[in-house]
């Protein structure tokens, strides 16, 4: 190969292996940040969870609970959150199957979840399904902008949703006095 055609062939490899980097890096932190969504969620962490989102984003439920999609501030639907999943006992959203597509600065991502949430000796309500993500690239994160729930099976008895508010400011009360400080 001639030394006119090489140098334009070897910055195109180049570049792919650059750009294929890239993208490697842009879906680890997507991953990551899902499965974040899932294990700040269980733990209460709402102060790190509301990181994972846009300013402004869309929550669609409505294949579980009916109504129409909202649009929230990442405040407010931490302190809907905060209002009501710490009530439980437990929560364990466990993720599957975590599918990936990045397109420059947007991303969707899809992944199948069975939420489980327990509360006292027999309260037990599980819903399983689909959650579709859409993402955006903010500076060297990705934000959530929007998150939707595809609801395809349930467990147990919805009652405990009724429940979970009225222990959910003790709870996370006493969770939140469990804190390290490692300053």
């Amino acid at each position: 190969m001639k030394l006119k055609y090489f140098i334009p062939v070897l910055f195109g490899v180049l570049s792919m292996a650059v750009n294929a980097a890239q993208l490697i890096k842009d879906e680890a932190q997507i991953r990551s940040n899902i499965n974040s969504f899932s294990a700040l969620t269980d733990q209460g962490a709402f102060e790190y969870l509301g990181r994972l989102f846009a300013p402004q984003l869309t929550v669609d439920y409505t294949s579980l609970f009916g109504g129409e999609p909202q649009s929230v501030s990442r405040q407010e639907l931490m302190a809907q959150w905060a209002a009501f999943l710490p009530g439980f006992d437990v929560t364990f959203h466990d993720l599957q199957n975590m599918k990936v597509a990045v397109n420059q600065e947007e991303a969707k991502a899809t992944v199948d979840f069975t939420a489980s949430h327990w509360l006292g000796k027999e309260g037990f309500w599980a819903i399983s399904g689909e959650y579709e993500f859409s993402l955006t690239k903010a500076g060297s994160n990705w934000q959530i902008t929007s998150v939707k729930l595809n609801a395809k099976g349930e467990e147990g008895s919805r009652d405990v949703l009724e429940e979970a508010p009225k222990h959910a400011k003790d709870n996370l009360e006493a969770r939140e006095s469990l804190k390290v400080s490692y300053q």
